[in-house]
Formats: structure tokens, sequence, C-alpha cells
């Protein structure tokens, strides 16, 4: 009687560590799956620029073109996106001089479209409240902190916010003071404001 109530208690206790063995292993695998977020055509980014001399401003949009967001679990692994500079639009129209301000935007003592067309944004880290990133325009890295509201489900992840991004570290010749006597303060300044609304879905 005692050996088969021992023997019945044995196999009893294996079963159930091999269970809980088994729902672990399932719990961890789980926490730890991948998920990639792909950009979703619903994402928009305005900007806004504000020349020196007189405070006077002029806004646009330019396209986020392509990017993701990936999460092991719930960390953050990686993320960048590409901001295509050529497909910039401004509040201007055709007869008020909107093709020149693109012109000036895209020329070369500004972001140079020519030769560098895209803006490519790498993702440092990201929590609930802001996105620390490095841009990488023109040829030149520029540390760019966004406050902004991130959502993230299963299904969908959303960042939205205003914030404004230094491009001094670029160097431009629009973004500086000029050289030329009374036209010191005929530049934009290097604080450009942005407001984006960024769409990613889970592949």
């Amino acid at each position: 009687m005692k050996r088969t109530f021992f023997y019945a208690a044995s196999l009893a206790f294996i079963a159930f560590g091999m269970t809980a063995c088994g729902a672990s292993t399932e719990e961890t695998t789980e926490a730890e799956a991948t998920t990639t977020y792909e950009l979703d055509d619903a994402t928009s980014l305005k900007w806004k620029g504000t020349y020196a001399g007189d405070g006077h401003t002029h806004n646009g949009t330019v396209k986020v073109s392509a990017g993701s967001i990936t999460y092991k679990g719930e960390t953050f692994e990686a993320g960048s996106f590409t901001v295509d500079m050529k497909t910039i639009e401004n509040e201007l129209t055709p007869e008020t001089g909107a093709s020149d301000l693109n012109s000036s935007i895209m020329g070369e003592g500004l972001f140079n479209t020519s030769q560098f067309p895209n803006v490519d944004v790498i993702i440092n880290s990201i929590s609930e409240t802001e996105i620390d990133a490095t841009l990488k325009v023109a040829g030149k890295e520029v540390p760019a902190k966004m406050p902004v509201k991130v959502k993230k489900t299963d299904k969908k992840l959303t960042a939205k916010g205003k914030f404004t991004i230094d491009f001094s570290p670029m160097n431009a010749e629009g973004f500086k003071p000029g050289t030329e006597a009374g036209k010191e303060m005929q530049y934009i300044k290097p604080g450009v404001e942005f407001d984006l609304d960024l769409v990613l879905k889970a592949k």
C-alpha cells in the first residue's frame, strides 16, 4: 500500500514539474517575441521655419518615405526612418513664391538635396514620452530629442507631438548670420519646429 502511494505521488510530482517547465518556456518565448512595426501612409510631418531678421515664418510639409521600429518583447531593439527632402512643400502659392522658397530650402546653403536627397533618422531610444534620435542630414549628424506621446499595442504604434530640432551642427550657411554688410540678419534660425504624427503597423 505504502509503496503504491509513494509511486503515485512521485508520478504526480514529475508531471507537475514538467507542466510548470512547459508553461515557463512558453511564457519566456512569448515575452521575447520580436515585433516589427512598419510605416503607415497615415504618417505626416509638418515643419515651420523662422527668419531671424523680422521673425516672419514659413511652414509646410515633408514626407516620411520609409521606416520601421522593432521591439523584442517590450524592449526597444532598433528603429529608423527616411525623410524624402525632395517632397518639401510650403504654404505659398506659385504666384507668391512657392517654388523660390522650396529652391532655397533644397539649395546648397541649406539641405543641399541634389547631393543629399534624404535625411536618415536613426532612433537611439524610445519611451512613452520621448524619441531620442540622430539625424544624418547633408553629410552631418544632428542630435534630436523629440517629446512625443507614444502608444503601442500588438498591432499598432503611434507617436504624436510638437518639437524643435536645432540644425546648428549642419554648419549650413543658410542657418548662420550673413557676412555681407546690412544682411547680417537675413538667415533662418537653426531651430526648426516640427509637428509629427507617426503611424506604424505590426507586420
